[in-house]
């Protein structure tokens, strides 16, 4: 696409370096990108992509350092699905690249056309896209230079917008080395492509080392959203996307889209631990999940060809335009419909995703559809059957979340989330008004009712109806009876267990009259056994919201004030 206010001839015939430019294509908040050619003897010339630092951050040496160095690294890359990287120079201070020209379109423009369309991405397409980009990012990961030395480049920006599909069908990683030198410098220029914040793993918001597995992370972000059409950690700004990724749940693709198989929607959800020793160990891993879970779903490039070919015949015509005006063998009417072609809207994007319950994680007979399906209250115990892919138990503190924050705010810092596994059991008609509590990141930490269900009336004269009423509402799937203990003779129990309390905005905290602090509480000891703790926000509401407590174990809630019950 051209830059917004520009003519698309607007730097014609301009040369950096050895490449003359034919056309400007955008401009972003570190470089500008232009579609260029070289030429030679016997009609010889090949076409590229340059990128140019902008001037603005010419003076930047630190920034010219990594550039330079990351250059250096992925113009060694060659890798079917990674755009190359030919040639490096300077130019009147500027320093530049000519990389891989790819007659193509981008993840969000593919989006964007079957959206005008009222179409969904088919799913063999979403899935092999992804398959290709952890191959690409693989061979990234795993990098040795010819030297021998090992040279791993993490990503740091997989996202739809660095992802391109040819013409052809061929898939191609972009912008190795550039987005990590931004990232390092942190630099958040006007004009930095949006939406970006929301691929981010967890361990970038901690400012810890990172491996290939946090371009996994993003990889899963990516296919979600593809997957239920729907952007995952949308907000109304950086600051707001980030907080959504701290603290709202997820929910599984096959919930949000029912046609999507089980096994697809586990590879995603794994890619999506917030734990990375839970995620898929290498990109390779990743790529052989997604083909063993896709099986015949799953297209092949001539497929992926066929509708790149359908959904945009124009924009293919304008650019064949546009590489003949090079020569001037297209008259003015072609230029000028093949501008207008490539300056048609790109969109619509993914739309925000709507708040849905977030269904239990990890057994074979989970809920598919949100309407009939009920997120039940859970013992706070390990899931046997979930084992393999439960995060271990978090150990974040006050001090760290302080700082996590503090980084959000300074350092522009970014977090992600993760959905551990629990069990589904019955609901009581008393907890029917109980509070939806997000996901935690603790494997034995419980999920409890969805607000506003309505729990099936109890039979005088049958104890279990309400049971099996529920057993019903869930598809018939067995759940095991959760009962309250009994008030006249409470048994007594030994022990201390701990709680972790994330509300939204805060809320002092107290336990009888006894204060127990401020949200967010982090690990507070308190004794086995039910709590009634009462909640005071900044409208001085007091809210109740009981909470059990076993010996060893960490109960957790993440929720919003409003939901809490008033008393």
């Amino acid at each position: 696409m051209p830059a917004e206010g520009f003519p698309i001839d607007f730097y014609r015939g301009e040369r950096i370096g050895k490449y003359e430019v034919v056309t400007q294509l955008s401009v972003g908040g570190m470089a500008e990108l232009f579609l260029g050619f070289t030429s030679g003897p016997g009609g010889f010339r090949k076409y590229v992509v340059i990128k140019r630092v902008l001037p603005d951050a010419r003076d930047n040496a630190q920034f010219e350092r990594m550039f330079l160095d990351e250059a250096r690294i992925t113009a060694a890359f060659n890798h079917p699905n990674i755009a190359q990287v030919f040639d490096l120079g300077r130019e009147d201070d500027g320093l530049y690249l000519a990389m891989e020209f790819i007659a193509g379109q981008n993840l969000n423009q593919i989006t964007g056309a079957c959206l005008r369309r009222q179409e969904q991405l088919p799913l063999g397409f979403t899935l092999s896209v992804a398959r290709d980009v952890c191959m690409a990012l693989h061979y990234a990961h795993v990098y040795t230079a010819p030297s021998g030395a090992p040279s791993p480049v993490i990503h740091r920006d997989v996202a739809q917008k660095n992802i391109m599909v040819t013409y052809d069908g061929v898939v191609k990683l972009l912008d190795f080395g550039i987005a990590k030198a931004k990232d390092s410098l942190e630099r958040t220029n006007v004009g930095t492509v949006k939406g970006t914040t929301g691929y981010m793993s967890p361990e970038q918001v901690r400012g810890e080392a990172l491996d290939g597995r946090s371009d996994l992370f993003a990889v899963g972000v990516m296919l979600h959203e593809l997957i239920t059409g729907a952007r995952l950690f949308a907000g109304k700004n950086e600051r707001d996307e980030m907080m959504k990724i701290l603290e709202e749940p997820v929910p599984w693709p096959s919930h949000v889209a029912p046609h999507v198989p089980e096994a697809v929607s586990k590879v995603v959800m794994r890619a999506l631990e917030r734990s990375r020793e839970k995620r898929f160990a290498t990109g390779r891993d990743m790529a052989r999940a997604i083909e063993a879970a896709a099986g015949k779903l799953l297209l092949d490039a001539h497929d992926r060809a066929a509708l790149m070919q359908d959904l945009f015949a124009e924009r293919m015509s304008a650019t064949r335009v546009m590489l003949e005006s090079a020569d001037g063998t297209t008259n003015g009417v072609m230029l000028d419909s093949a501008k207008r072609a490539l300056r048609g809207d790109d969109g619509p994007y993914l739309p925000e995703r709507k708040d849905l319950p977030t269904p239990s994680n990890g057994v074979a007979g989970m809920p598919r559809k949100p309407s009939r399906k009920v997120q039940a209250a859970a013992a706070p115990r390990r899931p046997a059957a979930a084992s393999q892919q439960q995060p271990p138990e978090s150990k974040t503190s006050n001090v760290l979340w302080g700082l996590v924050l503090l980084g959000i705010l300074v350092g522009g810092g970014y977090a992600a989330w993760h959905l551990s596994k629990v069990l589904n059991e019955t609901v009581e008609e008393e907890d029917a008004s109980a509070l939806r509590t997000l996901p935690s990141h603790d494997p034995n930490l419980p999920i409890y009712p969805v607000p506003g269900y309505d729990a099936p009336t109890p039979d005088a004269g049958n104890p279990e109806a309400p049971a099996k009423a529920l057993g019903a509402a869930v598809g018939g799937e067995d759940v095991e009876e959760h009962r309250p203990k009994e008030a006249a003779s409470p048994r007594p129990a030994k022990g201390r267990g701990k709680l972790t309390l994330l509300v939204l905005p805060e809320a002092e905290v107290f336990r009888g009259k006894k204060r127990v602090g401020r949200t967010p509480m982090f690990n507070v000891a308190l004794p086995v056994g039910e709590h009634d703790l009462t909640l005071v926000g900044p409208d001085g509401k007091k809210r109740m919201l009981s909470v059990p407590i076993t010996a060893g174990e960490t109960t957790q809630f993440r929720l919003k004030l409003a939901e809490i019950p008033e008393r």
